[in-house]
């Protein structure tokens, strides 16, 4: 251990974790805080060294460079990953993290982050260039460093009376909404724990921290959590309920793709088990988001990239509790395995953190009704596209295809145009309500229809004729390119219209080459099954 850093591994930090803080609006324990705000750095809940290799938790890298931060100015703690911004810049192309001190000498950046600055500042500005997306990034990750270093972020002490909207404030800002003699308690306990931690003393830590969270919860009892709901969202951070999930369906895709041959009884009650077990996790960890967030989880990319999982689970055990054919488990659980693997590994793109809403989706009805009519249309759509890649997946390796198997892929597109239609006329109406228009054209409205006509134009044809389940697995595929355009393509990639509160950057290199795979793949499967046609009996 570097010996500057020793200190930040020596006391056990448990008695502060689940003191109340609040940031971006939001009150939350010290552990989440801590976790989001290394993640945010880093794109990791633990901080390694690179040359030592030893390695400090969320809570001990925040809590030090709160006390000490000097020890972090030279500490490679800022992941930058866009390859030719590291070019222009000068940096390593090799290399993912980078220290403070390392980026703030950089003049090129600083005249990339003035650019940034200038477009902001322009009355029309236009969505920023990937060069200058990737400088803001980074930019936004010093300032979160300089605001951690010294705890100025520290936002401890509760507004007097204002629950919802109520800012915080840190003990040198408190003095503005309660009079001395009452953060006195407070502020000398917050005084006696830094102390303690530079003692090294656990005793006085545990001590003082515990008499911080009496007084700061006396100092407004109305505003500050309770203790159940800190100890909940405390627990599902370290729970990780969405990656034990992902690994129990990946067991179920083990046990049906293991078991295709021999043992498919014993390998279907396995895959049962555990597809349940996941779905009754995944389950579980959002009545907790909910209940942490008092709203519908379905509000920002990373929610509905789970949801999608939840989903596309829930439409497949219902349909395979009917139909006990397999393929909808084994079409849905790698559709759910890959969404949830996505948000648990991509934090910079899909960010975890639960964050106060908008005023426009603050209709918990509307959000409610609209946006989960969307995203389970979303996840009835994924199942179908599973069950696509079933079907394709036999015509290429030259397998009779099953009549049933096309009437499942039928059903699953059914259920998911039924929730998309449904899910755009609500949006029409919420949008009514709120901007009052029902449809303006917005970028998200009109690919929201582009994806609908797409897929009903799919089962026009096929009751027309004009293909049959061949066909229906191709557009399957080809027509959730749509839904991923809608999803993903307006908010991190054109960026434009009113659905602002949902606007991102990254992943564009992951999205685009999983649709150049699917468009391969539907290419190959057309050759062959015509190739299988010409063939003489």
């Amino acid at each position: 251990m570097i010996p500057c850093l020793a200190q930040a591994k020596t006391l056990d930090l448990s008695s502060l974790e689940d003191l109340a803080i609040q940031e971006n609006g939001r009150s939350k324990p010290v552990i989440v805080f801590a976790v989001e705000s290394l993640k945010t750095l880093y794109g990791k809940a633990h901080w390694k060294n690179e040359e030592s290799k030893d390695s400090l938790s969320a809570m001990q890298v925040v809590t030090d460079l709160a006390f000490h931060p000097q020890n972090w100015i030279e500490q490679k703690l800022i992941r930058v990953d866009h390859l030719k911004l590291k070019k222009e810049l000068g940096l390593p192309r090799t290399e993912k993290y980078f220290s403070y001190a390392q980026l703030a000498k950089i003049e090129r950046l600083q005249q990339l982050l003035e650019e940034v600055l200038a477009e902001r500042r322009k009355k029309n500005p236009e969505k920023l260039s990937p060069m200058l997306e990737a400088a803001r990034s980074v930019g936004a990750k010093m300032d979160v460093f300089e605001r951690l270093a010294g705890g100025r972020v520290w936002a401890l002490v509760p507004h007097p009376s204002d629950p919802l909207n109520g800012a915080w404030s840190t003990f040198p800002d408190a003095a503005q909404n309660y009079p001395v003699e009452k953060l006195t308690p407070g502020l000398a306990a917050f005084q006696q724990m830094a102390a303690a931690y530079d003692q090294e003393d656990q005793s006085a830590f545990d001590q003082a921290a515990a008499v911080l969270k009496v007084e700061m919860r006396k100092l407004s009892p109305g505003v500050y959590p309770t203790e159940s709901l800190l100890r909940l969202e405390h627990f599902y951070v370290q729970a990780h309920p969405f990656r034990l999930a992902w690994i129990a369906y990946l067991i179920t895709v083990i046990a049906l793709a293991v078991t295709s041959i021999k043992g498919r009884a014993v390998g279907y009650k396995i895959a049962w088990i555990f597809a349940l077990i996941g779905f009754s996790i995944q389950f579980a960890g959002f009545v907790a988001r909910t209940l942490i967030s008092g709203r519908a989880p379905v509000t920002n990319m990373y929610e509905t990239v789970i949801w999608l999982g939840f989903g596309v689970m829930f439409f497949a055990l219902i349909f395979e509790a009917i139909y006990r054919c397999r393929y909808f488990l084994l079409g849905a659980t790698p559709v759910a395995v890959l969404s949830l693997i996505l948000a648990d590994s991509l934090p910079a793109v899909l960010n975890s953190a639960i964050h106060p809403l908008v005023p426009v989706l603050r209709h918990n009805f509307w959000l409610t009704t609209h946006v989960l009519s969307i995203t389970s249309s979303y996840a009835a759509l994924a199942l179908a596209l599973g069950v696509g890649h079933i079907v394709l997946g036999k015509v290429i390796m030259g397998k009779s295809v099953s009549p049933s198997l096309f009437q499942y892929l039928y059903r699953s597109i059914q259920i998911g145009v039924l929730l998309l239609g449904a899910g755009t006329i609500l949006g029409g109406v919420w949008a009514n309500y709120s901007w009052g228009r029902f449809w303006d054209w917005d970028p998200k409205e009109t690919w929201a229809l582009i994806a609908l006509l797409c897929y009903l134009a799919i089962l026009h044809g096929r009751l027309a004729g004009w293909w049959g389940g061949f066909g229906l697995a191709v557009g399957s595929i080809l027509a959730f390119q749509a839904i991923i355009m809608a999803w993903y393509g307006v908010n991190f990639i054109l960026g434009a219209g009113l659905h602002s509160y949902g606007f991102g950057a990254g992943g564009l290199e992951y999205v685009s080459g999983f649709a150049v795979l699917e468009v391969l793949f539907v290419a190959f499967a057309i050759w062959t099954y015509r190739k299988q046609r010409v063939q003489p009996a």
